[in-house]
């Protein structure tokens, strides 16, 4: 049943309910990352520098991230194929610390993806992706959805979150979504939106751009809660009722950007749970997903590590919500 007189804000930050678990639910592959210098022309080729053994998607990043730091939580992800791949991929799973129970099942192979990343940090996938796996990711049942804090879900797992998104709603959970670029199509979103308490988009993708507090904004006015925008090397943008502001990233070397997005997600929800102001759920998120871009593969750093980092970040405030174009900043 729906929790008694629960308020999702308080004027400061998200708050979520005092116990449960935070559901992370989507799509699980294996991944390798392939790091080269200069992604090659078409019919060339490249010197690799690095193997990487790793898994997705953002999901199952987000889990084993919170887990790690001993949040509880719940990865509902497709069944593994009792195969070389499902392997590797239970293998990190129980290495991380987290406890999923996954289905093993004979007879399908696990999904793969391949990632090549140059020496930007730029990312190239291919994945595995059949519309049969998606489907078979399993809805949280009611007991989980009346003992969770948070759910997490990914826009490209399509039609399958909306019924788990709508459940979530009526048991009072809040809601990550993660739009990634698709924010100018949310007339055509407006479904998932509606049971959505907050919004990541991103504008660090190709054909992605805009005003990040015009955008965030928008999403506001169709009914989020909370709007962040992720924008690679600028960092983020966040919205929330009055408050406006943008942290500037670290400076560090990238090396692999992919799942930056994905950590950005864990730091913000980890913030969430604890209880944190916003612009410090925002620092400590913004610096874990710039620490793990100077890393290859999953981000092994300790929570001192990303606080203190979070510590030195810069907040610029937007001074009043925008009538067109860069709102003037104030920085802090």
């Amino acid at each position: 049943m729906p929790r008694d007189s629960f308020t999702p804000y308080n004027g400061q930050s998200l708050v979520l309910p005092s116990e449960g678990n935070v559901i992370c639910c989507g799509f699980l592959t294996h991944c390798m990352l392939v790091l080269i210098e200069d992604f090659p022309a078409q019919n060339g080729g490249a010197p690799v520098n690095q193997i990487v053994d790793t898994l997705g998607d953002d999901a199952a990043i987000i889990a084993i991230t919170l887990a790690r730091w001993d949040v509880p939580v719940t990865l509902l992800s497709n069944p593994l194929g009792d195969d070389y791949y499902g392997s590797r991929v239970s293998k990190q799973l129980k290495t991380s610390g987290l406890e999923a129970s996954l289905s093993v099942v004979q007879g399908i192979s696990t999904p793969i993806e391949v990632g090549v990343v140059d020496s930007t940090g730029s990312r190239t996938y291919f994945q595995q992706r059949d519309s049969e796996a998606v489907e078979s990711i399993p809805a949280p049942g009611d007991s989980q959805l009346s003992d969770a804090r948070m759910l997490y879900v990914d826009w490209y797992d399509g039609a399958k979150i909306l019924e788990t998104m709508e459940r979530a709603q009526a048991y009072e959970v809040p809601v990550f979504l993660n739009l990634e670029s698709r924010y100018s199509d949310a007339p055509n979103l407006a479904d998932l939106l509606r049971f959505t308490t907050v919004c990541q988009v991103s504008i660090d993708e190709p054909d992605a751009s805009g005003d990040p507090f015009t955008i965030g904004q928008d999403l506001l006015d169709v009914g989020i809660g909370t709007a962040l925008v992720t924008m690679g090397a600028r960092g983020c943008a966040v919205v929330q009722g009055s408050q406006r502001f943008q942290i500037r990233p670290p400076d560090v070397r990238v090396i692999d950007g992919y799942g930056a997005g994905a950590s950005f997600s864990a730091g913000m929800i980890y913030g969430f749970q604890a209880g944190w102001p916003l612009e410090h759920c925002a620092r400590f998120a913004t610096a874990l997903a710039g620490i793990s871009c100077g890393i290859a593969g999953q981000a092994l750093v300790t929570f001192d590590a990303v606080e203190k980092i979070a510590e030195g970040l810069t907040t610029e405030r937007a001074a009043k919500r925008p009538s067109w174009g860069m709102p003037r900043t104030d920085t802090s």
